[in-house]
């Protein structure tokens, strides 16, 4: 009789102590643990590589200067160009592998650099779901890539978590976002991960704090709140100590032994870690070489010929073997083991062989001891989906959380905050001093002219520069998150936005009032805020332009090439060529470019509507009467809420293309 994984995990474990944390959090498991099988998987991808012509040039000759001549017997150096030209060619990543990875075992690829073992995670994890040949089937069904995503976790290499945000501030964002438990139940969730996963004495430290080890077990914690039967890790490892690599492995063990598929990618395990993994899938030049149990390996390498020395790591054995420093057995081992289809080297001691473990906690370790019972079977792997939408929570209740997130974590970046609000400050008292008291003056016009456009250029290349960089920063993040299925990406995307509104406004706001007020402009309330709000909406307009350029670029290219992308708008502003004097072939780029919205919306407030005339300090002011000056540079027919609502549309255009690149880019990943 089939025995359930809640029953037979409970009943394994009403021996040990009762007080255990990790008990408490054990009978909230898994319900429906995950069995992973894959077969003839296939993946290859166009690559650009350097191809390579070497020739001789004949009678190039270099003379050599004496002290040279003593050290080299010949006095000319032949010459030798490479000429390198880049061609796109196929590569095979892997080559019709083949297993399956079950419950209750801790699953470690390994294998080389370049063998394949990443990119076989990313497709089993369902981060490629592309140009791949092949089956994953979960619980004898084809893959549900929509609800295995919802009930699957993915712990990439790298732990890219917030770091301005405490532990426990992390697990309260991810429980609002991955849980529709009520407040009460997901403290007690959160109170569990923590003590069971060592991170309870730090749940006040701000994560950029944390030590290597923490911020790895932070990360397994945020993944665990929703509690998912299979967990996927790319080099949980790397980077680690010897100490804290155990550590890391030893949890994992224990996550294992709850009925949970734990899978992770591992380069070269030392033995101590080798011994703790129980089962092995060891990948070659796209090959699967071994898959079975780490006590196995070394007797099916002997049955091959292949003798592992005395005291020898058996991992650096096979790795070493894969690389034919024994000879070539590549293709024996991959014959042997069927490419991942045979299972005769699997171990005995996992939740599929009839057998049931018992999990003993301590401290820092666990230990499992097998309770021989013939009568148990391995549990129904039917899967029963609690969550029938691809995410716990809907869009408001994500984007009121990412807000919330957000604002306290651009409050927190205090460096940011001032270099942004400080940089405003002190050039605005440098442009108020250059151009002090010139604004209600017709002899200063054309001043006035090049201040009100300046004002624009400033505003507009901060506004910009402050996206082009933070956004390809959090794309890490994002990319974590969203592929865990912790919210949507317009719950992000529109959160991010809302939450630098209030701080780019108030340095807008510092800006223009420190200018307006020292540069004397026309001293009229209605001016002022149409000023204040024109400005305003043309650095939102930068800012969607910058998300577009960190959306698509990274950060070094963004910085190369973002002011060459806005430059343009510049150009075709109307202040340096008026439109009536551009080629008609040109026109449309001025019709398109925001900053001329933006110049034609200030000029209108400051000398439209019916202006009176000006004071004249000298013998004659050519433009004492405002509407000569706006005749003069074509912007007679100016309607100031024609350009805002240019520049709104404009700006929704742009947020929506930012948008539709970042998806893009996420799917490509994905």
């Amino acid at each position: 009789m089939a025995v359930d994984s809640k029953t037979a995990v409970s009943t394994s474990n009403s021996t040990t102590n009762s007080t255990s944390p990790w008990k408490e959090f054990s009978t909230a498991c898994i319900d429906d643990p995950f069995f992973l099988l894959f077969k003839n998987i296939s993946y290859s991808r166009r690559e650009s590589v350097l191809a390579r012509v070497n020739y001789s040039i004949r009678e190039c000759s270099y003379p050599l200067s004496k002290s040279k001549i003593r050290a080299t017997e010949n006095s000319l150096v032949n010459l030798k160009a490479i000429i390198c030209h880049v061609v796109s060619e196929r590569k095979t990543i892997l080559r019709n592998v083949s297993g399956d990875f079950r419950p209750g075992e801790l699953t470690a690829i390994m294998g080389a650099s370049g063998a394949g073992k990443t990119t076989l995670m990313d497709i089993l994890a369902g981060f490629i779901t592309s140009s791949f040949e092949g089956n994953v089937i979960v619980n004898d069904t084809e893959r549900n890539l929509v609800k295995f995503r919802r009930s699957s976790a993915y712990i990439m290499q790298d732990d890219n978590i917030q770091p301005l945000f405490t532990v426990e501030e992390a697990m309260l964002v991810a429980a609002d976002l991955k849980l529709t438990l009520k407040p009460r139940e997901r403290l007690r969730r959160i109170e569990e991960i923590l003590s069971v996963m060592g991170l309870k004495e730090t749940r006040y430290t701000r994560i950029g704090d944390l030590s290597g080890g923490q911020k790895k077990r932070l990360a397994i914690s945020l993944e665990l709140i929703n509690n998912p039967p299979i967990i996927f890790l790319d080099e949980p490892t790397s980077g680690l100590d010897s100490v804290t690599s155990k550590q890391c492995i030893r949890f994992l063990k224990r996550l294992a032994l709850e009925g949970r598929t734990i899978i992770c990618t591992i380069h070269q395990p030392s033995a101590s870690l080798f011994n703790m993994i129980d089962h092995l899938y060891i990948v070659a030049e796209g090959y699967c070489v071994y898959t079975g149990g780490t006590r196995n390996l070394v007797p099916y390498l002997s049955s091959l010929g292949l003798r592992c020395p005395t005291h020898y790591n058996p991992a650096d054995f096979i790795i070493e073997i894969c690389n034919g420093d024994y000879g070539d057995y590549l293709l024996k081992l991959v014959e042997t083991i069927q490419n991942g289809k045979s299972n005769a080297w699997r171990s005995s001691e996992n939740i599929s062989s009839n057998k049931a473990k018992e999990i003993i906690v301590t401290h820092m370790s666990a230990s499992s001891r097998v309770l021989e019972q013939s009568n148990i079977r391995v549990p129904s792997f039917e899967v029963e989906y609690k969550h029938t939408t691809y995410y716990a929570t809907g869009f408001w209740k994500q984007f009121h959380v990412l807000l919330r997130r957000n604002a306290i974590k651009l409050l927190r970046d205090k460096i940011l905050i001032l270099t942004r609000i400080s940089m405003h400050l002190f050039i605005a008292l440098i442009v108020g001093a250059i151009f002090f008291r010139i604004g209600q003056d017709a002899t200063y016009v054309l001043d006035n002219f090049n201040l009100l456009f300046f004002n624009l250029m400033f505003l507009m290349f901060s506004a910009f520069s402050s996206t082009l960089i933070t956004l390809p920063l959090e794309l890490p993040i994002l990319m974590r998150e969203h592929f865990n299925r912790w919210y949507k990406l317009r719950s992000f995307y529109l959160a991010n936005k809302f939450a630098d509104f209030p701080i780019q406004l108030t340095a807008t706001c510092i800006y223009t009032l420190i200018v307006y007020f020292m540069s004397n402009q026309i001293l009229e309330t209605k001016r002022l805020i149409l000023y204040v709000l024109m400005c305003f909406v043309v650095t939102l307009v930068a800012q969607a332009i910058g998300f577009i350029i960190g959306a698509g670029l990274t950060v070094q290219n963004g910085v190369i090439f973002g002011p060459l992308i806005i430059l343009p708008f510049t150009i075709f502003s109307g202040f340096f060529v008026h439109l009536t004097d551009a080629h008609p072939y040109l026109h449309w780029l001025f019709h398109i470019s925001f900053l001329k919205y933006g110049f034609e919306g200030t000029m209108m407030t400051i000398y439209g509507y019916d202006r009176p005339k000006m004071h004249c300090s000298d013998v004659y002011c050519h433009f004492a009467m405002p509407k000569q000056l706006m005749v003069a540079v074509g912007m007679k027919q100016v309607d100031y809420w024609f350009c805002m609502t240019v520049l709104i549309i404009l700006y929704i255009a742009l947020d929506t293309v930012a948008y539709i690149i970042l998806r893009v880019r996420l799917r490509k990943r994905i």
